[in-house]
C-alpha cells in the first residue's frame, strides 16, 4: 500500500509542477513483460495458500524469490530511467530479508495487531503465515536482519492501515522519482517534413 500512497503523492505533485500525463507514454520502457510477469507472479501467490511454516525451497517460496529476480532483471534492463537503481535498492532489500528468514517477509505479532489483521493469522505460532501476504510471523528476536523486515506500522487513521520495510519505501521513493520525472519530461518536437 505504501506504493500507491506514493505514487499518488507523485502523480500530484508532478501534475502541480506542470507535469503531463502524455509524456508517460513516451517513457522509453524495455521488456514491461518482465515486470508484469513478476508482479503477477505475487499476486498469484497472495490466493495460493500456504500456511506451512517458511522453507526457502518450497515451490511457493521459489515462485516468490523468482519473481522479485524477475523485477530485478527488468530494473537492471531499465537502468538508464531515472529512480530505476532506487526501484532495484529497495528490491534487493525485501529479497535479501526475505531470502534470510525462509523466503518470506518477517513480520512481528505486535505490528500485525496494531493494524488490525490478526484476522490474516491462522496461528499465533512463530513462523505461521499470514493469509493472501507475502508475510511470516516472527518474533523480533528471530527474525534475520530485523532491521530490513516490516517494521513500519500505518495504523488507522491511515485509510488502508499497512506494514512496510524500508526495502518497500525505497522502492516508492524510486517508483516516485520515475514518475515525477517522466511527467516532467519535455516533450520531443515534432519531425519536420
Amino acid at each position: 500500500m505504501i506504493l500507491l500512497a506514493a505514487l499518488l503523492v507523485a502523480f500530484l505533485v508532478a501534475l502541480l509542477v506542470g507535469g503531463k500525463v502524455s509524456r508517460l507514454a513516451a517513457l522509453p520502457v524495455r521488456l514491461p513483460s518482465l515486470a508484469l510477469l513478476g508482479f503477477g507472479l505475487q499476486v498469484y501467490l497472495l490466493y495460493w495458500p500456504d500456511a506451512t511454516a517458511p522453507a526457502l525451497f518450497s515451490p511457493h517460496t521459489i515462485i516468490l524469490i523468482a519473481s522479485y529476480l524477475l523485477l530485478l532483471i527488468f530494473v537492471w534492463i531499465n537502468r538508464r530511467l531515472p529512480g530505476m537503481f532506487i526501484i532495484g535498492l529497495g528490491l534487493l532489500m525485501n529479497l535479501t530479508v526475505m531470502v534470510a528468514n525462509g523466503g518470506y517477509m518477517p513480520i512481528t505479532p505486535e505490528a500485525v495487531t496494531r493494524v488490525g489483521h490478526e484476522y490474516e493469522l491462522q496461528t499465533t505460532e512463530p513462523g505461521a503465515r499470514l493469509r493472501n501476504t507475502k508475510d511470516v510471523l516472527l518474533p523480533r528476536e528471530q527474525t534475520n536482519l530485523w532491521f530490513l523486515s516490516d517494521i513500519f506500522v500505518a495504523p488507522r487513521p491511515f485509510p488502508i492501515p499497512s506494514v512496510f520495510s524500508p526495502g518497500d519505501v525505497v522502492v516508492a521513493l524510486g517508483a516516485a522519482v520515475l514518475l515525477i520525472v517522466a511527467m516532467r519530461r519535455p516533450e520531443a518536437p515534432p519531425a519536420q517534413s
